[in-house]
């Protein structure tokens, strides 16, 4: 057993929150292919987030804030159009970065992207998976997700760390951080990657495929994860820039 300080580091997983600054730092799934068509968008929660998940005229997937920067109405009743995705309730069209598109013949070329917007966030499409990347600097290279096949989606009303340690009860199972764990039957050539991604403290979602490529199990034992984790939070802490709120 840990401590409870310890278990509550682990398991929250916020903005602002240790282990939730380092999952920021990884790209995660945030829904399936299958769900995000080109005329709807799609609103799903990430580490505590609440976003709109849409597609571009290319068919490309973007993430911004799920609530409207102006007056705060739901996105999820917006409309998606050839330039971005437009709230509804006073004509708002925000890009695919979030920010506000705005059209006249007083602005040099006909248009303009204000300043103005809400939180916006990278996004590829892998593998019959849409992920996105939700924390600072440079992108973080992708999941290699070629041999990627029959990805599934699962919600369940625990917390991503119990998941984790639920998630194999054999030797063939191992952990990846921050929250990945693969596995690998027996006499069987393909492997199976799971990512737990938080909802919220008390919920996640795991996104699991199958790799056919047969390549060796990579990471830690299970019953390592909470070492394992606590090492790579107390990494992100030291990099982490100060900002002078305590």
């Amino acid at each position: 057993m840990i401590a409870q300080e310890e278990n509550n580091l682990l398991v929250q997983t916020n903005r602002g929150t240790p282990c939730g600054e380092l999952m920021r730092r990884y790209w995660q799934p945030a829904a399936l292919s299958e769900e995000l068509t080109a005329e709807k968008p799609l609103p799903v929660t990430v580490l505590g987030e609440e976003l709109i998940l849409f597609r571009d005229e290319q068919g490309k997937p973007a993430s911004i804030g799920r609530y409207c920067a102006h007056q705060g109405m739901d996105m999820i009743y917006s409309r998606v159009e050839r330039d971005g995705i437009r709230c509804l309730y006073h004509g708002w069209l925000f890009d695919t970065c979030g920010k506000v598109v705005v059209r006249g013949e007083w602005f040099p070329g006909g248009e303009q992207r204000m300043s103005v917007g809400q939180p916006a966030y990278p996004c590829a499409e892998i593998g019959g998976m849409i992920f996105t990347y939700m924390g600072p600097g440079e992108l973080p290279a992708l999941p290699a997700g070629d041999p990627f096949v029959e990805p599934t989606k699962n919600l369940r009303a625990e917390n991503y760390l119990r998941g984790i340690l639920a998630g194999g009860k054999t030797n063939a199972a191992r952990f990846v951080v921050p929250n990945i764990v693969v596995s690998k039957a027996p006499y069987d050539t393909r492997s199976c990657i799971r990512w737990h991604v938080p909802v919220d403290d008390n919920s996640h979602v795991v996104f699991a495929v199958q790799s056919l490529s047969d390549f060796p199990l990579i990471g830690e034992s299970l019953a390592t994860a909470y070492q394992v984790l606590i090492k790579s939070i107390e990494g992100v802490a030291s990099v982490r820039p100060a900002t002078g709120q305590g």
